[in-house]
């Protein structure tokens, strides 16, 4: 079975998750740990052979170490989210297999990804990703986590961060940002991912576009075109997979696709 094209974002931003092949275990102990930070580490912030700092390969914005399964919120830098996941992938399954003596993949599959397009969604997301000790009971707040980025957010940050101050979306200052990542609560939380529900069956998609269209669902193909070019987008980022949109609300599959990948343009400045 053909694998499907992995979606693209406007904004660079992405949800990633990597999972251990038949859900094992990727860390056996806290030096596992130490080293994928490491590596997280090497991507935001590379050196050249000469220890030369270099321009990132990627933002971090949060991260979450679990026992069979990793959780990053990511922001394209100098190279794309396909790049920067192998490079963290091939790293850390080449130190784990060394050390431990084992052979093969470690990780199941390709890394999983989704969208990020708004700041309400990136905010949400830093909320849960720091609650997946919570809600896996592993402990009972996330400050008691030794192995997420929560700390990053609070009142007395590590000397080396991973994650980076600047903002993809730039509604928020960072203080105001960590105001809102610390004080939740779990009624903030979604209860899984989009990347742990699955897909939606269609009438949990129309009710989750009628709940973005605010009950005017019918209206969709009628709205003006960059309005509802926004309302796709955001279907999208909630879940929504593409022809499944198409078919609940009549519009063509093609211009659907082209909304969430726009030909590049083909006009070139003329000479003045």
């Amino acid at each position: 079975m053909p694998r499907t094209s992995r979606q693209t974002s406007d904004t660079g931003v992405y949800h990633v998750m990597l999972r251990g092949i038949d859900r094992q275990d990727i860390f056996a102990d806290d030096q596992d740990r130490g080293k994928f930070l490491k590596i997280l580490r090497a991507v935001t912030s590379p050196e050249d052979h000469e220890g030369k700092p270099l321009p990132p390969y990627c933002h971090i914005h949060a991260y979450c170490l679990m026992d069979n399964h990793v959780h990053l919120l990511i922001a394209e830098a100098a190279e794309d989210i396909g790049t920067v996941m192998k490079r963290i992938g091939v790293s850390y399954v080449s130190y784990y297999n060394k050390r431990h003596e084992r052979l093969g993949p470690l990780f199941h599959d390709r890394f999983r990804s989704e969208p990020v397009g708004d700041t309400g969604y990136f905010i949400t997301l830093l909320r849960y990703i720091h609650q997946n000790p919570v809600q896996a009971e592993m402990v009972t707040s996330p400050g008691q986590y030794r192995w997420s980025s929560w700390r990053e957010y609070s009142s007395t940050p590590p000397a080396q961060p991973i994650c980076a101050r600047k903002l993809p979306f730039a509604a928020l200052p960072w203080h105001e940002l960590c105001e809102m990542v610390i004080n939740v609560s779990d009624g903030n939380i979604e209860p899984h991912s989009r990347l742990e529900r699955g897909r939606m069956t269609d009438n949990e998609a129309r009710k989750c576009l009628d709940e973005l269209c605010s009950g005017e669902l019918a209206n969709l193909k009628t709205m003006p075109k960059q309005d509802r070019k926004l309302m796709i987008r955001k279907a999208i980022n909630n879940g929504i997979n593409m022809r499944q949109l198409s078919r609940i609300t009549g519009i063509e599959y093609k211009s659907i696709y082209l909304v969430i990948n726009p030909k590049p343009s083909t006009r070139r400045n003329k000479n003045p």
